[in-house]
């Protein structure tokens, strides 16, 4: 028997222990059976996963946001009849802003529409209806617009467009509704059910199990048994082959991704009126938990991730149960958090473990190739002028852009650290804002309980997060790639509950204060008196911002330029090659998960000098997703990239831009980025950086081609020159 025969018999065997001392008593039996109504969610999120990689090839993280807004649609409708519109920023709004910008504050333009009424409240059936036709035209879409473009792409392109879209679809629901809970109507029957030994749950939790079960059941058959599923199994295998024998795989995919979003979008709708309320963040990171439910069944088996998606929501349901004994470890006054969530990170790596390296290979006709990392060339010149901009910038404009340029800088550090990290070594982490709040609230700790001074408490800050990271690191050992972004993503939904939400360590969601920094008498903390006009954020904070900035910047160029920095770009390319020829492909990867752990927690140092306090929500699992996205669109393998990724994050210089100039609030800045990281990914994978890159260089190949092509000069009352012969003419 193989090893991870013998693995799975094993975890097998103790799961069934496990259940069986569970089951021996009611109480737990209750508390498991009543978190069904989750795993239903957990479970078909699982499978439409499944069905996108079977389909497609493609993981995509966006499933539980597509769940989420499929509920809000189909709230929508059940209330008064409407079906919201995304909210897009008007394009006119540009030219509006131009208008008031010269004077004519008066001039007005048209702005889109937010709402498309179908008259009054819709009865059950037909508002499922047409929110299953929203949630079949939102997977054509994704299919059409962003996946089959990137057919061919490398998975870091298709991951980073997956993530672009739960962050589209996240920013739409928020500008529309907030980002509070939204009561919603029951639609099933909650009629309690007795069950032997004295437990009774409600019906339509029973009712949400057995669909997902009959939904799995289904899968299966039409995959196994079907024309259609026959040849999407094909199509995965061999899609060269697939195409010799009449299928088309763009079809199959495209079909797949219905499919997906009409399961999701069912689902959603159900277990939304089964909770009582919804809202933007709750089922969309079920994808944690979905996607380790995916894993277990090794995105090919719909009856294991169903089963192991109902079995890890049911489990979560028992432990918070279990929370509430005495025996449980506390944490200040109530029970210690995060436990919970950090099942499914269990989950994620003991399924990597028995599983293997790689995920189920797919006969891709071809593949892609990751953005280049270009070499560093013009560095004194760039950063002379850079710094010269930036600190004019702090002292001559106004508090708004002070702000701004000091956003931005500290951006461009988080940056800086996704570009070491996925830039030259290709590992997609999903985790670097958890590190940086590993290093503030570790900050926040030093000087307020134990008085460290500046410059220490940043250090060991930073220090502290290259702890994590090199522990983040042990699956990047094992595992890459799309794996990695799977266990990052579940490493910073764990860290955000089980470090930053620990009243040990702060104040709940209220976060834990840090204290300005104080060096050698000199105070230039950004809220401190001292200020050249006398207003604040204090310029100096930002001029201190400025210099670390540089400093690391040039620490990246030179790692790029450096032996050590080859050796990372050959990993990138291919670990067996590097590792034929010499290369340490273990040690060059723990190397850069603790550089890019060093930089992102400076970065959460800074953060929250510039707050004055860490708070879990600036440093959550969402915040690393919105801050990929601003690394990919700036260009993530550069430095430039960085710079121009830093400009815009939320409360950069981007955005103050389109605040101050065109009306454009700060409110858009998750929708933006969201946005402008799937047309990155499709259009242009080098990002912004690498665009203007390619443009410069065209334009030196042009110019001498023209000068080169131009008549020569003649001197004053000369003759000009007559025109040369063609080739092969008499003379």
């Amino acid at each position: 028997m193989s090893k991870q025969a013998v693995g799975r018999v094993a975890a097998a065997t103790v799961g069934v222990a496990a259940a069986a001392a569970v089951l021996a008593q009611a109480d737990t039996t209750r508390a498991l059976l009543l978190g069904l109504g989750t795993g239903a969610l957990v479970a078909a999120i699982a499978l439409a996963v499944v069905l996108t990689y079977r389909g497609s090839g493609v993981v995509n993280f966006a499933s539980a946001a597509t769940a989420m807004y499929a509920a809000y649609v189909f709230d929508g409708l059940r209330r008064d009849g409407t079906l919201f519109l995304p909210p897009l920023p008007n394009p006119l709004a540009l030219v509006e802003g131009i208008v008031h910008w010269a004077g004519a504050d008066g001039f007005t333009v048209p702005h889109w529409p937010t709402e498309i009424s179908l008259g009054s409240s819709m009865e059950f059936w037909p508002a499922l209806v047409v929110t299953l036709a929203v949630s079949a035209l939102m997977g054509a879409l994704f299919h059409l617009l962003v996946f089959r473009p990137l057919r061919h792409a490398p998975p870091l392109a298709k991951v980073v467009a997956s993530v672009g879209l739960l962050l589209v679809l996240q920013a739409v629901v928020v500008l529309r509704f907030g980002g509070t809970p939204r009561p919603v109507q029951p639609i099933l029957d909650k009629t309690p059910v007795d069950l032997p030994r004295g437990t009774t749950i409600p019906q339509d939790q029973l009712v949400l199990a057995g669909l997902v079960i009959v939904l799995a059941v289904a899968l299966w058959a039409l995959f196994r048994f079907t024309r259609f599923g026959l040849a999407t199994r094909a199509a995965a295998e061999n899609e060269k082959g697939a195409v010799t024998l009449g299928f088309s795989p763009d079809f199959l995919a495209g079909t797949n991704w219905v499919l997906s979003t009409l399961l999701a979008g069912l689902l959603g709708v159900l277990v939304a009126t089964v909770n009582g309320s919804i809202d933007p963040v709750t089922i969309t990171l079920l994808i944690v938990p979905a996607l380790g439910a995916a894993l277990l069944g090794n995105f090919t088996s719909f009856g294991i991730a169903a089963a192991a998606g109902l079995g890890i929501a049911m489990s979560q349901n028992l432990i918070q149960y279990l929370s509430t004994k005495d025996w449980w470890p506390h944490s200040g006054t109530g029970p210690l958090p995060g436990v919970k969530e950090s099942l499914p990170l269990l989950v994620i790596v003991v399924a990597l473990f028995l599983r293997g390296r790689t995920l189920p290979t797919r006969g891709a006709i071809g593949t892609g190739r990751l953005p280049f990392a270009p070499r560093p060339t013009g560095v004194p010149a760039k950063a002379g002028a850079a710094v010269i901009a930036c600190f004019a910038a702090l002292l001559f404009l106004g508090p708004d852009w002070r702000l701004g340029v000091t956003n931005t800088l500290i951006g461009v550090i988080i940056c800086l650290s996704l570009v070491v990290l996925t830039g030259f070594v290709g590992q997609i982490s999903l985790a670097q804002m958890a590190l940086a709040g590993i290093a503030g609230f570790t900050l926040s700790k030093l000087t307020t309980d134990f008085g460290v001074p500046f410059p220490f408490g940043p250090l060991i800050g930073a220090a502290v997060a290259v702890l994590f990271g090199l522990v983040a690191a042990i699956p990047a050992l094992r595992v890459r790639g799309v794996n990695l972004a799977v266990v990052t993503l579940a490493a910073a939904v764990a860290i955000e509950s089980f470090v930053f939400k620990n009243p040990s360590w702060s104040s709940g969601d209220q976060g834990a204060r840090v204290p300005p920094p104080r060096f050698l008498g000199l105070e230039f903390g950004p809220n401190d008196s001292g200020s050249l006009d006398g207003k604040l954020p204090n310029p100096w904070f930002s001029v201190f911002c400025l210099v670390v900035v540089v400093f690391l910047a040039l620490l990246v160029v030179n790692l790029r330029r450096s032996a050590t920095g080859r050796r990372m770009l050959a990993v990138r390319a291919n670990e067996r090659a590097a590792a034929a020829a010499g290369v340490s492909v273990t040690g060059t990867k723990l190397l850069a998960f603790g550089i890019a752990a060093f930089i992102a927690g400076l970065g959460g140092a800074l953060s929250g000098y510039r707050f004055g306090s860490v708070t879990p929500l600036f440093f959550g699992s969402i915040a690393s997703l919105t801050f990929l996205a601003f690394a990919y669109l700036g260009g993530i393998s550069s430095v430039s990239g960085a710079v121009i990724g830093g400009c815009l994050v939320a409360g950069g210089i981007g955005f103050t831009a389109l605040d101050q100039w065109f009306g454009v609030g700060p409110e858009y800045t998750l929708l933006l980025g969201g946005l402008g990281l799937v047309v990155t990914a499709v259009l242009n994978p080098e990002g912004i950086s690498g665009a203007l890159g390619q443009l410069t260089h065209r334009v030196a190949r042009w110019l001498p081609s023209r000068r080169a092509a131009a008549p020569p000069a003649t001197a004053p009352g000369a003759a000009p020159a007559a025109p040369a012969a063609p080739v092969g003419a008499k003379s």
